[in-house]
């Protein structure tokens, strides 16, 4: 249908809106422009809070099967805008089926020289301009170019890094922050470190003083580290083996402007948010992982009636305790004086784990105590208690 429409366009941006309630996106929208034949592609997928960009990579001769995971998707209406003419398709979905049709309206969109430049979308990193630093990182070849492997890798670094950069704006223009010419990021269960130490050079590089502590219990991922932190130069990044609880209790720093952790499984989560809150951080970014704790607590003799059915099974029940694991763990920062919430940080399509919860210091914040109580109620109605609880409540 599209390839159709656009065989004599050299640019167009198409519109996906008005999703049945089985689509993933709200809404989603494509700017392309055709250069030596082949199509350059941005695409832009929202959600009700969330939208996430991206540029296709290398040119596309194909169009329908470039956008193929769009088209798919139940969207009742496209608006389809190139320079001649916009095209606004209606479809009908009956019976398994789905019925279009086209109508063919004069064009409305008048701006369209900077649609090139805007197809792809600013990055902290690219191969272009930092190939060395991303060849250490093993995130690409000698030569620059991004291994496969490792591009999901490498799209979810930038994309974090995007919301690192808004979340120390919003700790600096809040005046969160000890005053320290020097910014400090613990790292914990850091593993290779591509996001802490992609920080520090994109830090460095803008003119910044960075320190960065890691921790990790794999020796092996700490020797890459030191060894990658040692090539770039980065003078003060320190790297030490062990749990997030052992080391943190043994490290001493005068403040902690960013403590982050990806995909510290299960308990390690609460390790590093129970750090964070000993440390103070100005910033807490916390992608949590494997949360069998509270799921292993969930039983039906001790949940409501109504909800019982959710435990029947496991996919389900695996589910809820993620739900109620990371709402309590939310709920707890907030008891705690920071402003926190949970957010998708990165497209289903690139990691099954992409919930980011995401914690700001109020150093003067008041009536926090109704949270604890939310906490509270959550427990005795579920019949569950996260690690982070038992922790803060006898600390």
């Amino acid at each position: 249908m599209l390839t159709e429409l656009l065989s004599q366009a050299d640019a167009f941006v198409a519109t996906f809106s008005r999703p049945l309630k089985n689509c993933r996106w709200t809404k989603a929208v494509v700017s392309a422009r055709r250069e030596s034949g082949l199509w350059r592609l941005r695409i832009e997928c929202f959600t009700e809070r969330q939208s996430f960009t991206e540029p296709s990579g290398e040119p596309q001769g194909d169009l329908d099967h470039a956008l193929a995971h769009l088209t798919c998707e139940s969207f009742r209406q496209i608006l389809v805008q190139t320079p001649d003419q916009d095209h606004h398709i209606l479809r009908a979905f009956k019976g398994g089926g789905v019925r279009q049709t086209v109508n063919h309206l004069p064009p409305t969109r008048s701006s369209w020289e900077h649609l090139a430049s805007d197809r792809v979308k600013q990055r902290a990193l690219s191969p272009e301009h930092d190939a060395a630093f991303l060849y250490h990182m093993d995130l690409a070849t000698s030569d620059g170019r991004i291994k496969a492997s490792m591009a999901d890798k490498f799209r979810q670094v930038n994309h974090l890094l995007g919301q690192i950069a808004s979340s120390e704006q919003r700790a600096a223009s809040s005046e969160q922050r000890t005053a320290s010419s020097e910014f400090v990021v613990v790292d914990a269960g850091c593993g290779k470190a591509y996001l802490s130490l992609s920080l520090v050079y994109v830090l460095e590089r803008m003119g910044r003083a960075v320190r960065l502590i890691g921790i990790d219990s794999n020796p092996n991922v700490i020797d890459h580290c030191r060894r990658v932190a040692r090539e770039m130069g980065f003078r003060n990044a320190e790297f030490f083996v062990g749990s997030i609880s052992e080391v943190g209790k043994r490290l001493a720093v005068p403040h902690c402007d960013m403590l982050i952790a990806l995909h510290a499984c299960n308990t390690a989560t609460d390790d590093a948010l129970e750090l964070a809150l000993r440390l103070e951080a100005d910033v807490i970014m916390v992608a949590p992982c494997c949360h069998h704790e509270v799921q292993q607590q969930l039983q039906k003799e001790r949940v409501p009636e109504w909800a019982r059915p959710l435990l029947d099974d496991g996919i389900t029940k695996e589910r809820l305790g993620d739900l109620l694991t990371d709402t309590m763990r939310r709920d707890i920062l907030r008891w705690k004086g920071y402003d926190a919430h949970l957010e998708e940080f990165i497209s289903l399509e690139h990691t099954q784990k992409n919930i980011l919860l995401k914690a700001f210091r109020q150093p003067n914040a008041t009536n926090t105590q109704h949270w604890r109580s939310h906490v509270e109620s959550m427990i005795v109605a579920w019949g569950v208690h996260s690690a982070l609880w038992s922790r803060v409540c006898n600390s």
